[in-house]
């Protein structure tokens, strides 16, 4: 909407309010929101409105997936992420990646037909992302799209996304060379994160006291949730501590302290239980030290007295049964 206003186009245009989704509450339906991107088209007379949309999209407007891609090491790490958590920031669709010999292929399924807008906006979203992450080094292979492009259309994207485009395929697919996976994204991702939070600081500050008090209701169970998707996102656990999970939620370490503690837990509770929860996986992969590591702690000694509270029983002798199970 704000997008739309920055073309020109009155406000009063601009079909409001939009139903809040009644599972989540801080959502909107996704009817109304491809109605808006449809509406968005005929108000612009841009039939790739979505794309257009998409290339405008900022850091910020991601939130703690934002974080997410920020936050990992290069793009396999990223895609991971981002295949695990999207649904938690919007449940319109479901990511599948493809590992082939010399491309990886990201397809996305949307949960409804006629969205083409949709499709074209987060399509783009997530390349122009890409894009200001890796710069130059980033050319993809191609683009595909399940609805039909005329040529005038077809010939604008392929423009920019500097790759063929094609509509009517089987999926809706991102194609690129699989050797940019394990190109190591850049010191710029955490000029931009810090950056990220510090818009989206300013802009929680500026909301009127109404919005304001609309957005800290209730949110200590919400909080807690998207504590433990950050946890669960995260390809490893070294370096998740508070500090860094209260950063990527925009608040303080305090007060994600508090909103846990207000929702029966605290962020011990919850990281323990990620750890408990992969470390079954990791031990049978990797040798002790390794899996003490990747749980994010700083010494194996650390892990050992943890893990006897957790399990009355010894990493080794653990590991042992665990491989005597396969």
């Amino acid at each position: 909407m704000s997008f739309l206003v920055s073309l020109g186009i009155d406000s009063k245009e601009i079909p409001v309010p939009l139903r809040p989704d009644p599972l989540t509450c801080s959502r909107v339906l996704m009817e109304d929101y491809i109605k808006l991107l449809n509406k968005g088209a005929e108000l612009t007379g841009d039939p790739l409105f979505g794309f257009a949309l998409g290339k405008h999209i900022q850091a910020k407007d991601y939130g703690v997936l934002g974080y997410l891609v920020e936050s990992c090491e290069n793009l396999e790490q990223a895609i991971q992420a981002l295949t695990r958590f999207d649904a938690l920031v919007a449940d319109i669709g479901t990511t599948t990646v493809l590992y082939e010999i010399d491309d990886t292929r990201i397809q996305w399924t949307p949960q409804c037909i006629d969205c083409k807008q949709m499709v074209l906006r987060n399509t783009t979203a997530w390349v122009a992302t890409v894009y200001k992450i890796l710069g130059p080094s980033c050319k993809l292979t191609a683009i595909t799209f399940t609805f039909s492009l005329n040529q005038s259309e077809q010939e604008i994207l392929q423009e920019w996304f500097g790759c063929k485009v094609t509509g009517n395929a089987d999926s809706n697919s991102i194609i690129f060379p699989r050797h940019l996976l394990h190109v190591p994204f850049t010191s710029e991702n955490k000029a931009m994160f810090n950056a990220l939070v510090e818009v989206t600081e300013k802009e929680l500050l500026s909301q009127n006291k109404s919005a304001a008090s609309q957005y800290i209701k209730n949110k200590h169970e919400e909080i807690k949730h998207k504590a433990i998707a950050l946890l669960k996102a995260n390809p490893t656990l070294k370096n998740c501590d508070q500090q860094r999970i209260a950063n990527a939620l925009f608040i303080s370490s305090r007060t994600l302290q508090r909103k846990l503690k207000l929702s029966g837990t605290s962020f011990q509770q919850i990281l323990n239980d990620e750890r408990k929860a992969r470390v079954d996986k990791l031990l049978i992969n990797h040798t002790i030290a390794d899996t003490a590591d990747l749980l994010g702690f700083h010494e194996q000694s650390s892990f050992t007295h943890a893990f006897k509270k957790w399990f009355s029983t010894t990493p080794m002798k653990y590991k042992k049964h665990l491989t005597a199970k396969e």
